[in-house]
């Protein structure tokens, strides 16, 4: 089995963009597959973020930081529910912040969980509580344990025995399909993919 973790900011195209390009992977590999998709926050992303041109709607420090991480929180809540429910809220909230340059707020959150067809009244007990603070705080310790610095970043383990286990940052299409034809990696003997004349990236 491989172990895919997706590092990636609360919100920016380009980790929306490698969100599309690990999903590709995971549908078409053949080993079983668990995948998460685990948001970072950091004083350099919101800095970063910050001072970004296509930045719309933010000029302060700690508002932008708190939305960031409240947003978190709200995919947390929604991954309770099951994971493919977290997902569709993420790639919803994340069009709304970045394609229509919406603001995060509370009531935001709210609507796309409603569009993303949450259990709402669970989804508003879950979306700040203690359980979802501490999964924020597992994911950045999952983050500083696997040495995981800028995004995006995806880290994949070979499961099967030998702990093998690659990390790729800030990738796009190319720089997978380039490590994946790549007889030094350690993974490329232990990943086989169903459709191999299908065009997406082959990962590590």
């Amino acid at each position: 089995m491989l172990d895919v973790y997706l590092f990636v900011t609360p919100w920016d195209e380009q980790c929306i963009q490698s969100e599309k390009v690990m999903i590709d992977f995971v549908q078409n590999v053949d080993q079983k597959v668990s995948f998460q998709i685990i948001p970072m926050l950091n004083m350099q992303i919101i800095q970063s973020y910050l001072h970004n041109t296509k930045n719309k709607s933010y000029d302060s420090y700690n508002r932008l930081s708190e939305d960031m991480y409240n947003m978190i929180l709200d995919y947390k809540a929604a991954l309770f529910q099951c994971k493919r429910h977290g997902r569709n809220f993420l790639k919803l909230i994340q069009q709304e912040i970045n394609s229509n340059h919406l603001p995060y707020s509370k009531q935001l959150g709210s609507e796309i969980a409603e569009r993303a067809k949450l259990d709402l009244e669970m989804f508003e007990n879950d979306r700040r509580s203690k359980l979802a603070r501490d999964a924020f705080k597992a994911d950045q310790r999952t983050a500083s344990e696997m040495n995981v610095a800028i995004s995006p970043a995806a880290v994949i383990f070979n499961d099967d025995g030998d702990d093998c286990g690659i990390l790729v940052e800030d990738f796009d299409d190319k720089t997978l399909q380039q490590i994946c034809q790549d007889d030094a990696c350690p993974l490329s003997s232990a990943i086989s993919f169903s459709h191999p004349s299908v065009s997406f990236p082959h990962v590590l």
